[in-house]
């Protein structure tokens, strides 16, 4: 068996990502948001002391409404970052990489396609909020659960989460991964 990473070493890289995410749809999505809100606050409130309120408020609300809409977005264009480069910063943060089960380096297409396996539920919500493809959506709880709990696969002896077993992959310390 290779010098494969097991769940605490992956469990933190994904923890670093989720900081990441949140503070950049904070900042992005809350800014957005609250200077959105903020305006509609101050065309809707009138003159005088209440409009001040009003745009207080309508700031608060739409800085929250706006990181919440915000995170989706967000994480999907990040999770793009593992895609492409096999690491996403917190695995590159951790010096962690994916790469093939036998310990070679991960071609594109291989890291690709874990990315689909990995986030599946998440492109399945993307289809249903199609009208004609809502269908999809009842997919999207469903494979989002099987690859969260497939996740402690990891746990095991090979290391391996659902994600990595489909695509035949395995996470590794960077300078552990052969050409």
């Amino acid at each position: 068996m290779e010098k494969r990473v097991g769940f605490s070493l992956r469990l933190a890289a994904a923890l670093i990502d989720a900081a990441v995410i949140l503070a950049l749809a904070a900042g992005v999505g809350g800014t957005l948001g609250g200077l959105i809100g903020g305006a509609a606050g101050r065309a809707f409130g009138g003159a005088g002391a209440d409009a001040a309120a009003t745009a207080a408020a309508g700031a608060f609300v739409g800085a929250l409404v706006g990181a919440l809409a915000a995170t989706s977005g967000v994480t999907f264009l990040y999770s793009l970052i593992e895609a492409f480069t096999g690491a996403s910063p917190g695995k590159m943060a951790l010096r962690l990489k994916i790469g093939l089960e036998d310990g070679r380096r991960a071609p594109l297409p291989v890291c690709v396609r874990r990315w689909a396996v990995k986030y599946s539920g998440a492109l399945f919500g993307l289809l249903g909020a199609v009208p004609l493809l809502s269908p999809l959506a009842m997919f999207a709880t469903a494979a989002g659960l099987l690859v969260f709990l497939g996740c402690f696969l990891a746990l095991g002896d090979r290391r391996q989460a659902l994600h990595d077993l489909a695509a035949g992959t395995a996470v590794f310390r960077t300078p552990d991964l052969r050409p």
